[in-house]
């Protein structure tokens, strides 16, 4: 079996992100069932000189982002199946080139639901840059399985249940999480965290690059006015600030010196290995990941965070959300009075914190490695059963 697993902007550097991760992982295991997976790139990005290249054994290999080329282009190299990054917005266009690709079509949506409020809220403070979630929040959700169905794709995959079950009846739907790593069978290394003299201390951790979507800035006033209000317990944050391309370094430390409470927050740009963020995440008090919007399902750092047992403050954000709710403490619509009151009840609740952090636990336990996701990937074409979680 020849399969080709489509995706747009990957190159290398961004291989851990989603939805890039899920692909390359599929890709992987279906490889090591006999399989030949390619992972083919679309670019729309500019300022990246894309080329072919390799991960863990998989290749990436560059493809035209126009469907009609892309249709010609599968059909010459001879693939079984093709599988179409279908972002809800897809929707809005013109899906018959892909009737001219001959192989069999499968969609997956890589980037879920956006909420209609989170996608104005990131418009209201980001204006113009919120365009793509606007427009994925306004498309009727059920219009990309009908277009697909007619374009001649047999299946879709949702990444979480609650896209699944937005997307109508015009296609088989298939429910298939992004898997876990074995992030909680490794070693911790503390000697970051001990150099930074945080080892046995009381912190609430962000981690990720201060991108828009990420929720950075409002956590910072968030936090800014939640430290105010409870400055006899002397709460503090540390912010692990990842290096992605793009990330809004300087809109991060420019509200950062507008706070009254900046010496509660400690910033640390330092290149971390697996085993020293996982110290991190052990002993933090709990992890903030207040999204705006999830670019895609399901954000790998909430697997890693839960897999620790301990408890991660978020955003109501549909399908990531729905699926953990039971080990996050939703601090309801994107707000940084929300966020604020979400911090302080779970600071001033340490019974509640612990609650949340055996339900991550037990989440994470019986959540799939990527092996099984593979392989329900490939089950999908070969059992043509619906797979659920």
């Amino acid at each position: 079996m020849k399969v080709g697993l489509h995706t747009i902007d990957l190159f290398p550097g961004r291989e851990r992100l989603m939805p890039f991760r899920t692909v390359l992982e599929v890709a992987k295991v279906m490889n090591a069932h006999g399989w030949e997976a390619d992972v083919l790139n679309s670019s729309v990005s500019t300022g990246h000189k894309i080329k072919d290249f390799e991960w863990q054994g998989v290749r990436v290999i560059q493809c035209p982002r126009d469907f009609g080329e892309l249709s010609e282009w599968v059909n010459n190299r001879s693939y079984d199946t093709f599988y179409f990054a279908a972002t809800i917005r897809e929707g809005l266009r013109n899906l018959t080139a892909f009737q001219k690709m001959t192989c069999r079509k499968v969609a997956y949506i890589p980037s879920g639901i956006t909420p209609k409020w989170n996608a104005f809220q990131l418009f209201r403070h980001y204006g113009i840059y919120a365009k793509a979630w606007i427009l994925e929040a306004a498309t009727p959700k059920t219009w990309i399985a009908q277009k697909l169905k007619r374009a001649g794709f047999t299946d879709i995959i949702g990444l979480t249940k609650y896209t699944s079950l937005q997307l109508g009846n015009a296609l088989p739907a298939h429910t298939i999480y992004p898997g876990k790593d074995e992030f909680e069978r490794i070693e911790t290394d503390e000697s970051v965290l001990k150099e930074n003299r945080l080892k046995g201390k009381r912190f609430y951790l962000f981690t990720g690059a201060p991108g828009q979507v990420r929720g950075s800035r409002l956590l910072l006033k968030a936090f800014d006015k939640f430290a105010g209000q409870n400055k006899n317990t002397r709460p503090r944050i540390v912010f692990l600030m990842r290096n992605d391309a793009g990330a809004q370094y300087d809109l991060f430390f420019k509200t950062l010196d507008t706070m009254h409470n900046k010496d509660c927050v400690t910033t640390l740009r330092s290149q971390l290995t697996p085993q020293q963020l996982k110290a991190f995440m052990t002993e933090a008090y709990a992890v903030a990941l207040p999204f705006i919007c999830i670019p895609a399902e399901v954000p790998i750092t909430y697997y890693e965070v839960m897999s620790c047992g301990t408890p991660i403050i978020s955003f109501s954000n549909a399908g990531t959300t729905e699926y953990l709710k039971s080990g996050l403490k939703v601090a309801g619509k994107v707000s940084a009075n929300n966020l604020a009151k979400a911090l302080s009840e779970l600071w001033n609740n340490k019974n509640e914190c612990d609650m949340l952090g055996m339900k991550a636990s037990e989440i994470m336990a019986v959540h799939p490695t990527w092996e099984q996701v593979g392989k329900d990937w490939m089950e999908v074409i070969t059992k043509e059963k619906k797979v659920t979680i």
